[in-house]
């Protein structure tokens, strides 16, 4: 069997007894091991872990991206909202620095207690956006291996735990883990891996510009009605 030829280079083929499972998906490790190891693989040595990454389930890496993404999130809410709930949300030039500025501390709040939601539905439109990405540059179509990077890849989100900025670096540091990924994975070039970030990146601005167009309609329509009524 041949790999499928993509951008830069032809996707690596992956025997099932070349790869261990993740310490996640390891049924011999109690899960807070389990979930403490992969995330300390993952941040510290993720050349070796996608390298050695199965392909196969989902579970597993859903189940560990939804904590870590979760927890991450909301670490980023405190922060801020620890600086605007006793400046009752004005905090002049400092919180144009901050990553979710313009928001009060009541939709702060709110943005906190509904964090899974919001990581569940990121997590799944992320997902689809690097699959699809993925299979642009030829690495492979199946959806549960790039499944699996994405998700293994928001490790990073663990550094959101770092006061006010660490949003911004969690968010750097996951890309970085998808280039990881996709690289070792799949073993395709520094091109085609690096392809596959640009073309998620672009796909994720597509996304949002779109959604912000359909929200300005829908505000712009709801405005017009009003008029009339």
């Amino acid at each position: 069997m041949e790999p499928e030829a993509g951008w830069g280079a032809a996707a690596a083929v992956v025997e099932a007894d070349q790869v261990s499972l993740a310490p996640q998906e390891d049924r011999e490790l109690s899960s807070l091991t389990g979930f403490f190891r992969t995330l300390y693989e993952v941040l510290f040595r993720p050349g070796e872990f996608f390298k050695n990454l199965g392909r196969e389930g989902w579970a597993g890496p859903t189940a560990f991206a939804l904590i870590v993404s979760s927890v991450g999130l909301l670490s980023a809410l405190f922060w801020q909202f620890l600086v605007l709930a006793p400046a009752g949300g004005n905090l002049g030039d400092i919180g144009a620095l901050l990553p979710f500025q313009g928001l009060g501390p009541g939709l702060l709040l709110a943005m906190m207690i509904a964090s899974p939601v919001l990581v569940l539905a990121n997590l799944g439109v992320g997902g689809i956006c690097w699959w699809g990405s993925v299979a642009l540059v030829g690495a492979g179509r199946d959806f549960t291996p790039a499944w699996r990077i994405f998700c293994y890849a928001q490790a990073g989100m663990a550094l959101a735990i770092i006061p006010f900025f660490g949003l911004l670096v969690a968010g750097i540091w996951v890309l970085v883990l998808m280039y990881c990924g996709v690289k070792q994975v799949y073993g395709i070039s520094v091109g085609g891996s690096l392809g596959a970030l640009i073309i998620y990146l672009a796909l994720q601005v597509l996304l949002g510009l779109t959604l912000l167009l359909g929200l300005m309609g829908v505000l712009a329509g709801l405005g017009f009605l009003l008029v009339l009524g």
